[in-house]
């Protein structure tokens, strides 16, 4: 596909007529600035670029040069008022706990060095930025239409479209987003570790698989203790988390019901696991749940461990589960991938040392380390409401020491820890960093993935227990859906480029044709990306895990469970199902046509001919002309034409016939026109006039 010449011009940050200039000195023949250029040209163009960058800015007309002095020098004043900000931040403690708003309102215009800086926080019109800059909207909207891009005073800018009409008036435009803040820097509950202080800590490890693979029996084997026999039906009721000792190394495992909670944590940003332990059965292969563990992992970026479980038995084949797992990206190191596979028996207790061994040498890789000298923090594995003991929770110590008689908050829950227990059941004074225990003395039960924090005094955590309340009913009350509409809408407006899909079908068969069929719609400027194909019906844990990726559900000849129905409710995720394949591809296909960038068509009007040149006072020079070809409107865009090369873009500034103002003049008649903020019109010029017309591109 061809490059455009206004393109390549915003690239290399020069304007159209400067930029056309230059490609006539490099032997480029072009007719305008909406010409397309070959590879072989665009090569030539970026060969003079990269041979002498400096030279080539000081090539650059005065005003585009200063532009980027000023740009240059913003950068700085920027970089220096963060680092600034951040030095401020990071020295001791805040006595405000609460953050304050923004000074600043959107649109704000200050100058710093003498620089003016228009400072945008999401959409602001073309009326309102003119205003900013304070000059006339007319002028803006005429400057894009020659672009071909035609706006109105109410259309909403993009900071990139904002950025390039303010840099013709030297001014800069500064994007300030309004950033989530985390729980801790919110209320000034973290605090800074220095490097001296940060000590290895014990990795924190996830079982994950599909129900009756193993995942409990090979944790009860490594802790070799019963843990599977004190459950009901052997299936694992609630999240646990354990840990066992390895060549003097602690290992922390936390065992879940599939991989919910899993997603859960993620979910409200506690990053819990460094390692997930993905257990496959080696006589039962991989599985729905199977297929979701890894979405799951690969989701939340942690390196994964495939442990192959039950190689004892007689209809073992590991073979056939690692060539399962290919299909799915988890390819064995021993097959030049980089996922560590063990195969154990967690019956047998075959292998269990080299799981171990493998797990503390990937743990070494990641050098993980935390400073046990800070207050306590941790993120709540688990809660419930104990009808003896009240609120308990089941924590995981993530950095500095727990111990009975802190005071602690969890989002809206705070209160005095009166007990521990380890993962023994054995009362403890304190816990260490990556230790699991359970926790007696909040006044109401946490929510599962909520961090933890040792905290001074409990008049402070019941102030931040009453601004969390109040933001999080915020939260739910401005919470967005996401529906294919939204998304498309978003495309456009923050130039996303990947649409994220989780299928499910009728069978495997129509799950990865219908995969396949989807994945075409695909190119080099937008993709589908498929988190998961899967037969069977649409569940809560896809719900979930569209929430935490953005991601549309498409189910083909399948529906949601009464449980996904309700949870995609609350969630605001938009479940598309059909019994049709076509109206699905159909629906996505929209989907992906509104994340393309709009194509703009140039259409020939006519041709007039400058007969004679009047110099008129206080007007200029006006022509006297005749049409040779088709028409002209007194709207249209034009070009001028000398000896073969244009010399102008613009507008007409008037077109008469005789001594009237004239719409429109056709072929074979005379008129005379002005050319806007263009005076140096000769006898024997061409005046081409033509439309910009946007087209709608689509996939095909």
């Amino acid at each position: 596909m061809k490059v455009r010449v206004h393109e390549l011009a915003k690239k290399y940050e020069i304007g159209n007529k400067e930029f056309l200039n230059l490609l006539k000195d490099l032997e480029i023949e072009v007719s305008s600035h909406l010409s397309g250029l070959s590879e072989d040209q665009v090569d030539k163009i970026k060969s003079h670029f990269s041979k002498d960058e400096k030279s080539a800015d000081d090539e650059k007309p005065g005003k585009k040069k200063k532009k980027s002095k000023i740009k240059e020098k913003n950068k700085e004043s920027v970089l220096e008022t963060k680092k600034d900000k951040s030095k401020k931040k990071k020295k001791g403690r805040r006595t405000d706990f609460f953050v304050k708003k923004a000074d600043t309102e959107a649109g704000t215009v200050v100058e710093e060095d003498g620089i003016k800086i228009i400072k945008m926080r999401g959409e602001m019109t073309l009326g309102e930025f003119a205003e900013k800059l304070k000059i006339n909207s007319s002028e803006i909207i005429k400057k894009l239409f020659l672009k071909g891009q035609m706006l109105t005073i109410n259309s909403p800018l993009s900071i990139e479209l904002a950025e390039e009409i303010a840099a013709d008036y030297d001014v800069l435009v500064e994007e300030e987003e309004e950033e989530e803040i985390a729980f801790g820097d919110k209320f000034a509950l973290e605090i800074e570790d220095k490097e001296s202080d940060l000590q290895e800590r014990a990795p924190v490890i996830t079982i994950m698989g599909h129900v009756d693979h193993g995942k409990t029996s090979l944790l009860d084997a490594i802790r070799k203790t019963e843990v599977v026999a004190g459950e009901a039906g052997g299936i694992t009721q609630k999240i646990g988390a354990y840990q066992v000792t390895k060549n003097g190394k602690k290992i922390t495992f936390v065992d879940t019901p599939g991989h919910e909670a899993f997603t859960d944590m993620r979910a409200r940003g506690a990053k819990v696991t460094d390692i997930a332990i993905l257990v496959v059965a080696a006589d039962d292969g991989v599985m729905p749940q199977t297929i979701e563990a890894i979405s799951h992992a690969k989701a939340a970026g942690v390196p994964i461990i495939v442990a192959i479980n039950k190689i004892d038995k007689p209809e073992a084949n590991p073979m056939r589960v690692k060539q399962e797992l290919m299909e799915h990206g988890l390819v064995s190191v021993e097959w030049g991938g980089d996922v560590e596979f063990v195969e154990v028996s967690a019956k047998a207790k075959i292998n269990l040392d080299i799981l171990l061994e493998t797990i503390l040498i990937t743990a070494e890789i990641l050098e993980l380390k935390a400073n046990p000298k800070k207050r306590g923090k941790g993120v709540v594995l688990e809660s419930k409401l104990d009808p003896k003991v009240g609120p308990v929770a089941d924590i995981l110590v993530q950095e500095g020491t727990v111990k009975i008689g802190d005071v602690i908050v969890a989002g809206e829950s705070y209160g005095k820890i009166r007990a521990l227990m380890d993962d023994k059941g054995m009362r403890v004074n304190s816990a260490e960093m990556s230790q699991p225990v359970e926790i007696i003395g909040f006044n109401s039960v946490p929510e599962a993935g909520d961090t933890i924090y040792v905290i001074q005094n409990e008049q402070h955590a019941r102030r931040i227990v009453e601004e969390m309340a109040k933001e999080r009913k915020m939260a739910e009350t401005g919470k967005k859906t996401i529906t294919l509409e939204s998304l498309s809408e978003s495309f456009d407006n923050e130039n996303l480029k990947e649409l994220n899909l989780i299928l499910r079908a009728d069978s495997k068969g129509s799950a990865q044709a219908l995969k396949e069929s989807l994945m075409k719609l695909s190119t080099n400027e937008v993709a589908v990306n498929i988190i998961q194909s899967a037969p069977g019906a649409i569940t809560e844990s896809d719900i979930k895990l569209a929430e935490v990726s953005s991601a549309i559900i498409i189910g083909f000849n399948v529906r949601p469970t009464t449980k996904a129905i309700k949870e995609a409710e609350i969630s605001g995720i938009e479940i598309r199902t059909s019994s049709i394949i076509y109206q699905i591809i159909e629906d996505i296909e929209k989907a992906l046509t509104g994340m393309l960038e709009p194509e703009f068509k140039e259409m020939y009007l006519g041709r007039i001919e400058i007969k004679k040149v009047f110099k008129v006072a206080k007007v200029g020079n006006v022509a006297g002309c005749v049409v040779v070809d088709g028409k002209v409107r007194r709207d249209s865009n034009i070009r001028i034409v000398r000896d073969g090369v244009v010399v102008y873009e613009g507008k007409l500034a008037s077109l008469k016939r005789f001594k009237d103002d004239a719409k429109e003049v056709v072929a074979g008649q005379e008129c005379g026109l002005g050319i806007e903020n263009f005076n140096d019109i000769k006898e024997g010029d061409i005046v081409e006039a033509f439309d910009i017309q946007e087209v709608k591109r689509t996939l095909r």
